[in-house]
């Protein structure tokens, strides 16, 4: 059984699913995630772009295609947070 932290985490992500998520493409299989823009004042630092948390199962990899709101995308980049895959497209 859960604890009361991981049951409320998933409460919190089903509310985020259910509020924000929408459907992402990786290589041909639907996922679930949520869009992130940087900062455009990070400027050379990052610059602007996309990253997506990811929240169905789901083992990223660098150059995975990624279609998006319709648009063709390729992982540059990823990282964990909070336990799913953040990944940055271009």
């Amino acid at each position: 059984m859960a604890n009361p932290f991981e049951r409320l985490a998933a409460r919190m992500d089903a509310a985020t699913i259910r509020k924000m998520g929408k459907t992402v493409v990786i290589n041909g299989t639907d996922h679930i995630g949520v869009e992130s823009h940087f900062l455009p004042e990070m400027g050379p630092v990052t610059g602007d772009g996309i990253s997506l948390v990811v929240f169905t199962d789901y083992q990223p990899n660098r150059s995975d295609a990624v279609v998006f709101e319709g648009k063709d995308y390729m992982v540059t980049r990823w990282q964990r947070f909070n336990g799913k895959a953040q990944i940055f497209i271009e």
